[in-house]
């Protein structure tokens, strides 16, 4: 049996194949005039691809929302139209910051085939499946190119084939018309850029293969531009890889930025790598203003098209210059929890809170981090900003009280960062006090009065004197004098610490009988004993008597970043929660009437030596400062002051004699509240006349 005959193929009706009567004598010529004639031939090239443009931007327009939807594109071909395929792929990676696997490109023979011939490898109608099979190949997404000059080759019909019958997006890119990939109808795009007959016969990676670079370049390209990845005609997303292309970054960086960009080399440098990188992040940064994150919040809304970012901006700050007017922002950044408050105009207010913000505890850029949330959290929460990043809002006036501020080598670094976070200058706009100077705004509307005596007792206990300010100064005040604010080492008697300290010394007292007399359930502990313990057992339930100092002074878990005071302010924290046991056993209606009437007995002595502790603080500033009682404010602060049977003995214990009855008493729960309304005040209020 005779072998099965090999199809015939048909090769004289290709346009690719013919002989060009232009160049039959090129072998005869002198080498000036034989360049002469390819260059002839190869300006032809441009007026075949111009009719297929409307094809290319239907190409670009399907292409481009499957990759945005997170598709791939391939690329198949044989011989030149493969190589070309795979250098199409291979430089938008560098040149655009594309994922390496978003563009792929397969050769017929594979990559044996990039350097060598290997003619036979076409021929193979399954090779393409065959090759596209490793990469699991997504309909609903992925595309392909086929790349064939002659628009014959078997291995790219069989892969138009293939996709097209599972349901996948297909392009072609030819050079001849009509073509067999025309005639299969496998293709949802036939791109023919008819060149004619070669120079020299048959020579395809001639004008052929100068077309087919023309059409995948304006392919490729379209897809990054659509994507965003330039800005004009900015290579906006590049990597820069090397030293040529990191220059050239920062040369974008200058166009795109514009007068906005003043930064020096050093300067991009440190901003490009705070950007990861990012070309069009830092542009984005640096031309708006805005923090890595928001910037990276505003490309993924606008899809990554930078100009759709800044014209986005632009539009904002039309409205924002009518909406933001009058705005005002007070922050409370306090040792235990950091509250922002926002107040409009017509007086509407917007709160927001978040952790602990002590900046001398957790340092100025944590601090900053903390208070971003508690804004952020305060502009979702208010109608005039709401949807909008709080960088982007111009506040009228801000001021921040932050626990930690006074610290010499800290206020400076403070201060400019929130210049920075706020778009305020200090003292233009932006007040940054220490956070108790935000509370004497509780009685400032009160111009009966001519001073004001801050007392603080939370965690820890402090005093401030303030005397009226002709200027408006904090709050209408201006700080006069200090007393107490020693810390728990050598103070903060009268403080939640100090009361804690005391029952928990007397509980250990009591700790040490038991252990003594071998009582180990603590059956003999005296009732105020019995309940500090029964507290520590609701979070450790296995605490005996013997376990208690060791379960107060037990070590925390350091968290990132602690420099070794993590365990120091948990046992603080523990000692302090023992003052609620305190305050709980002198109130009315706790435990059995005998254990009732012990433990008040028992806590009673303490409160009242931290009350009369407190009542010094005062009567110490009032006094050294000569402050008048009928016309001097009283403002209580603080945890402890917000209960009401500890506040009415502090009260008392100063007014004993007659000697300090002051003519107004406030308790303050939201600082942040009284400096927004205080703030607010101070916006409505006229302009005096020049």
């Amino acid at each position: 049996m005779s072998p099965p005959q090999q199809p015939v193929v048909q090769l004289a009706g290709l346009q690719t194949e013919t002989r060009n009567p232009r160049t039959t004598a090129i072998d005869t010529v002198s080498t000036l005039e034989l360049c002469r004639i390819l260059q002839r031939e190869d300006a032809r090239v441009p007026s075949a691809v111009e009719p297929c443009v409307p094809a290319i931007a239907q190409t670009i327009d399907l292409l481009t929302e499957r990759v945005r939807r997170g598709g791939r594109v391939f690329y198949i071909g044989a011989g030149t139209s493969g190589r070309l395929g795979v250098l199409d792929a291979s430089e938008i990676p560098p040149t655009y910051s594309a994922p390496s696997d978003k563009f792929i490109a397969l050769i017929a023979g594979g990559d044996y085939a990039l350097r060598n011939a290997k003619e036979g490898a076409e021929d193979s109608r399954s090779g393409a499946e065959e090759d596209l099979r490793p990469y699991a190949f997504d309909p609903a997404v992925d595309s392909l190119i086929g790349i064939a000059s002659s628009g014959r080759t078997p291995y790219v019909l069989g892969g138009l084939e293939h996709v097209r019958r599972i349901g996948g997006a297909t392009v072609a890119v030819v050079c001849v018309q009509p073509s067999a990939v025309e005639d299969e109808g496998n293709a949802d795009h036939v791109i023919a850029a008819v060149t004619g007959p070669e120079s020299v016969t048959g020579s395809t990676r001639m004008k052929a293969g100068t077309a087919t670079k023309l059409v995948l370049n304006m392919i490729s390209t379209g897809i990054m531009i659509k994507l965003g990845k330039t800005y004009g005609n900015l290579m906006i997303d590049l990597k820069a890889t090397n030293i040529k292309l990191r220059q050239r970054a920062k040369n974008i960086l200058r166009l795109s930025g514009g007068a906005a960009c003043t930064q020096t080399d050093d300067e991009l440098d440190a901003v490009l790598a705070a950007c990861r990188g990012s070309v069009k992040l830092a542009a984005v940064t640096i031309v708006l203003g805005v923090s890595v994150a928001d910037a990276e919040a505003r490309l993924e809304r606008s899809k990554g098209v930078l100009a759709r970012v800044f014209d986005e901006a632009q539009k904002a700050a039309v409205k924002e210059e009518h909406h933001d007017q009058g705005l005002v922002l007070c922050v409370d950044a306090g040792g235990s929890s950091c509250r922002a408050v926002i107040i409009t105009p017509d007086g509407a207010e917007a709160c927001g809170s978040a952790g602990p913000c002590n900046v001398s505890t957790i340092g100025v850029d944590a601090a900053m981090a903390v208070m971003s949330t508690a804004i952020q959290e305060a502009t979702d929460n208010c109608a005039a900003t709401r949807g909008r990043q709080f960088q982007a809002v111009k506040f009228a006036t801000a001021w921040v009280g932050m626990a930690g501020y006074e610290r010499p080598a800290l206020s400076p670094l403070i201060d400019a960062a929130l210049a920075d976070l706020l778009k305020l200058r200090v003292g233009e706009g932006l007040k940054v006090t220490a956070d108790i100077d935000l509370l004497p705004t509780a009685v400032a509307d009160d111009q009966s009065l001519d001073a004001a005596v801050v007392l603080v007792a939370g965690t820890g206990s402090v005093a401030m004197s303030y005397v009226r300010a002709s200027d408006g100064g904090s709050g209408g005040f201006v700080r006069s004098g200090r007393a107490g604010g020693w810390g728990y080492l050598l103070g903060d008697d009268g403080g939640g610490y100090g009361l804690g300290r005391e029952a928990l010394r007397r509980a250990l007292r009591q700790a040490d009988l038991c252990r003594m007399r071998g009582d180990d359930a603590g059956a003999t502990l005296s009732p105020l004993a019995a309940a500090v313990l029964a507290h520590f057992k609701q979070q450790h339930p296995t605490c005996r008597p013997h376990d208690l100092l060791s379960t107060v002074l037990m070590p925390d878990q350091p968290s990132a970043g602690d420099a070794g005071g993590g365990a120091a302010q948990g046992a603080t924290k523990r000692i302090a929660s023992a003052a609620r046991v305190v305050l709980d056993a002198v109130r009315p209606g706790q435990g059995g009437d005998n254990d009732k009437a012990a433990a008040s007995e028992e806590a009673r002595p303490i409160l009242e030596a931290g009350t009369a502790s407190l009542a010094e603080l005062v009567a110490a500033l009032a006094e050294t400062q000569t402050l008048d009682a009928r016309r001097c404010g009283l403002v209580l602060a603080g945890g402890l002051m917000q209960d009401d049977e500890y506040r009415a003995r502090l009260v008392g214990a100063l007014a004993d004699g007659g000697r300090w009855q002051f003519a107004r008493i406030e308790t303050v729960s939201q600082p942040a509240v009284d400096g927004a309304r205080y703030l607010h005040q101070q916006q409505q209020r006229p302009a005096l006349p020049n």
